[in-house]
């Protein structure tokens, strides 16, 4: 056998045995660098965009398509096809493209994509360029973090199709521009890097990173942290070194640990959309950060996920369902610019909890709530008066198993809404548990008796009340043994000066020696339970909704007698925050403007200041209805709205339009007598 090995055929031999016994750990360690390799790459997907434009078109089919394209060009994504991200959305039922934030969220989930990408095409516009046209499209692109739902990039651009002769067709043009736009959205989107660190040690209200100035964190700069998947924590760069920052936490859901990964966030800049004549277009100027009203908007998008995660029965899970703002004027059309905040409850703790109070959020007050409204109520109404809100106190956190059985309360001044200002809303429960549904009977968290504390009030001082209803929680609720201790449950109506009925509950200590042993209970609560309280997490609103005074009607005047052909003028709305807003002219022949007896006549998007033309209308012409045509006396008012309010202003309640709406004037046409001076206006 010696002999053999020393042979050629020996050394082959052996040389052969040696690659086979080592082939499968070669195969193994390639296989696993090859997956590796695979695995880096994360998962985007892209979802058909808005057409603000011209909704029902396929422009915004193609804008996704588009951006996709770009994207998988980098070869840095795993893009899910479009007909992936397509039958998702057909399989969850839900509409194209996605109407609110949490379906665009079920999507991201359903196809399992880390980041998911959306959009808008704003406006667009076919200009005339010497012998030719060439189509001018304005888009906005966001990219949102699917485990913490808050936009981390995006970007603003003017998209514009090479001029083309004059027989190629809008569509044409109009997709060349939008093609030409992703390419350059992407291209903004890569070349800005957003910094990432990790954890490596916390405290109580900070947490300090791997990662400084070097790599791009700024002091002020807004950072989310995530465990894997799962968003923890929002937090604010507070001070930086070259190769490491500190962060202070803003909010957690959990608590941070080592190891979390840290990511910043980039601010899209707001859309004001419209293309002038010569094809330019208008993006807002990021106003300097004087408060933190920033950080409690990308707050209510995270709430969004956290109602996806948490589980049925969880404590920390958001309570409200389809919380919509919508802005109107109160009480009625001749009231002033407010803002209306409705939700429905969930069932939610096995059906146990009992509801004390619901707290409305707004994003430009960091401190606690703008209202709060009892928990039997489902909606409440922000106005523009400063006011006197008590809350409960903050010490109590979202879920938890501790029991905490004192509800104290802060009074706390708040401003007004500013018309014209855009805001987002989001709603959070304080609700009681029974110690028999806690673990453990809720520790030793609280104590044995329950105080009633101080009462909480819809709307506070100074006019009427959200929703119209104050709840009262009162009296003291413990004494010490031999005293009568006893509680107060009622209901304020109206605010300021209501009347209050309810029952008083007392209990007297039989022993005398130990303190706290008499019960007394807030509302919701039984005579003789034992409730802990807790703040569910927050829900926040569908989109923005923005006060906005009904618009001035200028021509015709009141009782103005007119030809066939007449000409409609209103007041701008727009004040210190660029909005875009649509303005609408209704006309009808019944001054309750009934469905059936009403027609939209005039439309118009813009920006601008100054006297809004809604065009001239032929009330003899066949593009109006025969009841038009045929009438002799017209009733017509003005409707606004901020075209990036979603869902938009409370419908109308007699065409279910969603414009805060003027009140109404008559004019007529030559040859009749004008009516008596209206009373609507």
């Amino acid at each position: 056998m010696r002999r053999f090995i020393a042979t050629l055929p020996g050394r082959l031999l052996g040389q052969l045995l040696i690659l086979a016994l080592l082939l499968p750990t070669i195969t193994l360690a390639l296989s696993s660098r090859a997956s590796a390799q695979v695995a880096v790459l994360p998962s985007w997907a892209v979802v058909e965009f808005r057409n603000l434009k011209s909704p029902g078109t396929e422009f915004g089919r193609n804008a996704a398509a588009a951006v996709a394209g770009e994207l998988a060009k980098t070869g840095q994504y795993d893009v899910t096809p479009q007909e992936s991200v397509q039958r998702a959305i057909e399989t969850l039922g839900i509409a194209s493209p996605p109407d609110v934030a949490v379906n665009l969220f079920r999507v991201a989930q359903e196809i399992r994509a880390s980041t998911v990408v959306a959009g808008d095409i704003v406006d667009y516009r076919i200009l005339n360029v010497g012998a030719g046209r060439q189509a001018v499209v304005q888009m906005q692109v966001s990219v949102y973090d699917v485990a913490s739902g808050i936009r981390v990039n995006g970007a603003v651009v003017r998209g514009q199709s090479t001029i083309r002769p004059g027989d190629v067709t809008e569509e044409a043009l109009v997709n060349d521009a939008i093609a030409q736009g992703s390419s350059q959205a992407v291209r903004e989107i890569q070349g800005r890097q957003l910094p990432t660190g990790t954890v490596l040690n916390t405290t109580t209200n900070s947490a300090l990173i791997n990662r400084g100035q070097r790599s791009g964190f700024t002091v002020g700069q807004q950072v989310i942290v995530l465990r894997g998947r799962e968003q923890v924590a929002t937090a604010r760069v507070s001070d930086v070194e070259p190769d490491s920052a500190n962060v202070r936490i803003e909010r957690q859901t959990k608590g941070i640990q080592p190891g979390d990964k840290v990511r910043a966030i980039f601010d899209v800049p707001p859309v004001l959309g419209g293309i002038d004549a010569q094809g330019n277009v208008q993006t807002a100027r990021a106003r300097p950060r004087t408060n933190n009203a920033g950080i409690v908007t990308a707050l209510l998008v995270v709430g969004l996920v956290l109602a996806l995660v948490s589980g049925p029965g969880s404590n920390t899970q958001e309570v409200a369902r389809n919380v919509k703002a919508e802005a109107t004027t109160y009480p009625d059309v001749s009231g002033s610019p407010a803002v209306k905040v409705s939700w429905a409850g969930s069932g939610f703790a096995g059906g146990n909890a009992q509801r004390y109070a619901w707290q409305v959020y707004r994003n430009d007050v960091t401190d606690g709530p703008v209202l709060v409204v009892a928990g039997d109520q489902n909606a409440g109404f922000d106005q523009d008066f400063a006011r006197t809100v008590v809350s409960t106190d903050r010490g109590l956190v979202p879920g938890g198993i501790v029991c905490n059985t004192t509800v104290g309360n802060v009074n706390r001044n708040v401003g007004g809404i500013t018309t014209g200002r855009p805001y987002q809303y989001s709603v959070e429960l304080v609700y009681g548990l029974s110690q028999l549904d806690l673990p453990d009977g809720g520790g030793s968290g609280g104590g044995g008796g329950l105080t009633g504390g101080g009462g909480i009030t819809a709307g506070g001082t100074g006019g009427p009340t959200a929703g119209g209803t104050g709840v009262t929680a009162g009296g003291t609720g413990t004494t010490a043994g031999g005293t009568t201790g006893g509680n107060t449950t009622g209901v304020t109506a109206g605010g300021t000066t209501g009347t209050t009925t309810g029952t008083t509950t007392g209990t007297t200590a039989t022993t005398g020696t130990t303190a706290g042993t008499t019960t007394a209970t807030t509302t919701g609560g039984q005579p003789g339970e034992n409730l802990c309280y807790f703040v569910s997490g927050r829900t926040p609103a569908q989109g923005l909704a923005t006060p906005l005074a009904p618009p001035t009607l200028g021509r015709p005047s009141a009782n103005e007698q007119v030809d066939r052909n007449v000409q409609f003028n209103v007041s701008s709305v727009v004040r210190a925050f660029p909005i875009a807003v649509e303005y609408v002219v209704q006309l009808s022949t019944d001054p309750s403007f009934r469905r059936d007896r009403t027609v939209i006549v005039g439309r118009t998007t813009t920006t601008n200041n100054g006297t809004i033309s809604l065009g001239t209308v032929d009330l003899l012409g066949n593009q109006v209805p025969s009841y038009i045509r045929s009438a002799n006396t017209y009733y017509w008012r003005a409707g606004v709205r901020n075209v990036n309010d979603r869902p938009g202003p409370v419908p109308d309640p007699s065409t279910g339009e969603r414009y805060v709406f003027s009140q109404w004037r008559t004019f007529t046409r030559p040859g009749n007598t004008p009516p008596p001076p209206p009373s609507g206006g």
